[in-house]
Order: C-alpha cells, then structure tokens, then sequence
C-alpha cells in the first residue's frame, strides 16, 4: 500500500489515499462513524425531547408520550406552545367553558304562524288577492302601472 498523498485543497490540506481499495476503506470507515454518530445525535435528542416532556406531566399521558416526542422532534416550537395551551385550559378549569349555543333540526321545527293583525279576516284576504290578481290582468292588458291597476281593480271589485 502506498503512503496518502497531500493534496491542498481551498479550505486546507487534506490526506487522499494514493490507491482504489485505501479509499474505499476509509469511506468505509467513515460510513460507520457516521452512523454512530447518528445513533448518539438520535438518542440525544430522545433524551432532550423526554426531558421537555417532563414539565408537561399533567397533560402527557404514558399512552401519548411517544406521539409527543415524535411532535416535539418535528416541530419543537409549535408543539410546545399546544403543549403550554393545554397545561392554560386545565388550569383554568371547567368554569371558563363555554356551553355551546344548541342546534335545531330545521325539518323537526315548527314553523311560527304569522301573527294576526287585530281586525282583520279570513275574507278580507280573499278578498285582498281577488284585488291584486285582477290588478294584474288590468296591468298586463291595458299596459298601466301597477299602481293606477290596483284602483281599478278595487273600484270593480270593492262592489261585490
């Protein structure tokens, strides 16, 4: 096997193996180390992310815990703010809640009659639409405004 070889590089000088198979060992080598590394950067941030949770031992069940550490890994931040919202919403307890305005099924209600105006009948509005469809035919026939139709039509039918 033949010495590394220095070759100068911009960000300084680096050692190359001078043969395929020492290169090849050392990406090897370094492939590992990289591995390991992750191994302990993976296990760190396990232990950071259990160690958050602790403070949040009110809201964070054993069942969740381990959904919560994947949320905190993702998204430390905003997780620990719905973390901190949750902790609020148990202090404040069940006084601050709100009940919720009911909700009415529209085809099991009742529908409002109309109030009834005092002195009025149920022949005066017959009577009432005779007027007004009448008004609609004089309008419609003789080519006047609705307006001039509708006396018209109570003078020919205000007799009957």
């Amino acid at each position: 096997m033949a010495d590394p070889v220095k070759v100068i590089t911009a960000s300084g000088a680096v050692m190359v193996p001078a043969t395929l198979e020492a290169a090849q060992a050392a990406v090897a080598s370094l492939r590992v180390e990289n591995t390991v590394l992750r191994n302990q950067l993976c296990q760190a941030d396990g232990i950071l992310a259990n160690n958050e949770l602790k403070a949040f031992a009110s809201v964070v069940t054993a069942e969740s815990q381990g959904y919560w550490v994947e949320r905190l890994l993702a998204n430390k931040k905003a997780t620990l703010a719905v973390l901190q919202g949750l902790v609020d919403g148990k202090k404040a307890g069940p006084a601050s809640v709100v009940p919720p305005a009911p909700l009415h099924n529209r085809n099991t209600a009742r529908p409002v009659p109309p109030a009834v105006v005092a002195g009025s009948s149920g022949a005066d509005d017959g009577k009432m639409a005779k007027i007004r469809n009448r008004a609609h035919e004089i309008c419609a026939a003789d080519r006047v405004p609705f307006s001039i139709a509708f006396r018209r039509a109570e003078a020919e039918i205000g007799g009957q």
